[in-house]
Parts: structure tokens; C-alpha cells; sequence
């Protein structure tokens, strides 16, 4: 017998996600924690790794032994297959959860191992790559507003939150159904309807910006994005190491002291202390700036 009828409303399926999260992070901060006391140098290098093995550890134990996670069960939903009929197979789950929390990331890595096996082919023509990156640059423009726009679509019609979801074919199904909460669908059809809105004007300014620049900006031949790749442009910052991971620094970023640290360093590191790791000096987060097209004269760090 199809389910469908009971099929959860966005309040619903908000609350639960809201509720995940809360008990995700208690177990990130956890693990977090736990690399911090076996080694400092470990934390800065794998603690971005623990959001995504908190997401599977809390998650895998609930689909293995057929449970509600808590924020569903706080709501009183469950997770039923594509027909509204059953419970979703175990790997079909699991698949979900990984789309969701590293999924964007793939497709990032995929788009960068695309450009440079472009750069480095021979057999393309110039005109080729540069079609092709044009594409793929398009590409990294775009995947961002996707979920944006998949959010904005859930408010108005319900259904899937996650995109992970829509592309198994996982949906939720209220057990009390008899206490959904229909008030609350037309404040969030117009919440739907106004960040739509507003996604289409930023789409629309940002291919505005695209067409006003000057056409030699927008075409750049393959030689030179592959030399400013391996640049200071691309983040890097040659012959200096990042005091924290103690690697070269990547996508480099000053504080207001005047220390140079990587993006990603310096955010997690004053996540837990609002100083600097050098001098000490307190430093705030909002002070923090990502340098852009940034360069070291060799002779003077030599």
C-alpha cells in the first residue's frame, strides 16, 4: 500500500535536519577534539575530515540497524523507497549521505583533473582547450546556484530537501500524519518564491559582469592558465610554508598582524582560539582577508 498520502511536509523535514545537524556537530566537535590531543599538526591537516565522518558514523548506525535518526524520530517521520511503499535499501541510504556531504567536492576535483589533463593534452587545438575550459569554468559558476535553486523548489513544492535524496529516490512519509502541519506551506511557498527570485537576479547580474568584461579577458589560452595555475594566482605561495600545516601555502590569507597563514588553517585554528598562532595577538575572524593575485618578490624571501 503506497504511502504517499502521508508524505512529509518541509516543516517537518526542516525540523529533522536541524535536529541531525545538532547532534552531528556534538559528535564533530568530539572527534575534532580527539585529533587535537594526538597531534596538533594532524588537527590542522584532517579536521575538516571530521564533519563528513561525523555525517557517516551517525547516520551508517541508524541505517544499519533500520532506526530513525534522531531528528526523525523527534518529528515523527520515516524514509521510505521511490514507490512509497517500503523502507530504502540499506546502500541506497548509505549512497545518499555520501552524495550529500562530499559530493560538491568530487565534482570540484573532477573539474580540476578535467582542466589540467586539457592543458596538458597535445592533440587538442588552442581553440578546442579554450572552448573546453570556457565550459568547465562555466561549470564551477553554476553548481553552486544548483542547490540553491533545488532549496528554493522544496519550499515551494515540498517533497526533497537534499539533492542526495531526488537522486535516489528517497522520500520521508509522516507516521502521524493526521498532525501535519498545513498552516505553515504558504509561508514557505513564499519563501521559496522570493530566494528563487532572488537566485535569478544574481544569476542574471552575474552574467551581466561576464558581458561587459573586454573579450581578451575573457578568453585566456590554455599556456597561460596552466603557468598561472602553478603561480601565486592559483593560492599557492612559493618557498613559504604555512606555520600551521607547515606546507605551502594554499589560497593565502594575511590577518591583522601581518601573518600569512592558509585559508583553511587560519579559519579552524580560530575557530578554537581567537589569537594568532604566531605573535599571539588577538585576531578575529570578520579580520581575516583572503589575498587575491598575490606575489613574493624571490630575491627578498631568499
Amino acid at each position: 500500500m503506497s504511502l504517499f498520502h502521508a508524505n512529509a511536509g518541509q516543516a517537518e523535514i526542516i525540523r529533522t535536519v536541524q535536529k541531525d545537524q545538532e547532534h552531528i556537530e556534538y559528535v564533530r566537535a568530539a572527534l575534532s577534539e580527539v585529533l587535537l590531543l594526538l597531534s596538533q599538526r594532524h588537527w590542522f591537516r584532517y579536521n575538516a575530515l571530521c564533519k563528513l565522518v561525523a555525517e557517516v558514523l551517525y547516520h551508517h548506525y541508524a541505517i544499519l540497524h533500520n532506526l530513525q535518526t534522531l531528528g526523525e524520530e523527534y518529528t515523527g517521520i520515516i524514509q521510505v523507497d521511490a514507490n512509497y511503499v517500503m523502507l530504502p535499501n540499506k546502500a541506497l541510504q548509505l549512497l545518499a549521505i555520501l552524495l550529500e556531504y562530499g559530493g560538491e567536492h568530487v565534482v570540484d576535483r573532477v573539474l580540476t583533473y578535467l582542466q589540467t589533463e586539457i592543458d596538458r593534452s597535445e592533440e587538442l587545438l588552442e581553440s578546442v582547450k579554450t572552448g573546453l575550459h570556457k565550459l568547465i569554468d562555466t561549470l564551477r559558476v553554476v553548481v553552486p546556484y544548483v542547490r540553491g535553486f533545488h532549496t528554493s523548489l522544496f519550499y515551494i513544492h515540498g517533497g526533497k530537501y537534499h539533492i542526495s535524496k531526488r537522486l535516489t529516490g528517497i522520500n520521508y512519509v509522516l507516521i502521524r500524519n493526521w498532525l501535519k502541519e498545513d498552516h505553515s506551506v504558504y509561508g514557505y511557498k513564499a519563501l521559496g518564491y522570493v530566494t528563487l527570485t532572488q537566485l535569478v537576479l544574481a544569476l542574471a547580474a552575474r552574467y551581466q559582469q561576464y558581458r561587459s568584461q573586454p573579450s581578451h579577458a575573457k578568453v585566456v589560452a590554455p599556456s597561460v592558465r596552466s603557468a598561472e595555475r602553478s603561480r601565486t594566482a592559483s593560492g599557492t605561495l612559493p618557498g613559504r610554508n604555512c606555520a600551521l600545516c607547515m606546507d605551502t601555502a594554499q589560497a593565502i590569507t594575511v590577518t591583522q598582524c601581518g601573518h600569512l597563514f592558509c585559508w583553511q588553517c587560519i579559519l579552524h585554528w580560530l575557530d578554537q582560539r581567537q589569537v594568532c598562532p604566531i605573535c599571539r595577538e588577538s585576531v578575529k575572524k570578520t579580520r581575516v582577508v583572503r589575498l587575491q593575485n598575490f606575489s613574493v618578490d624571490p630575491e627578498r624571501t631568499s
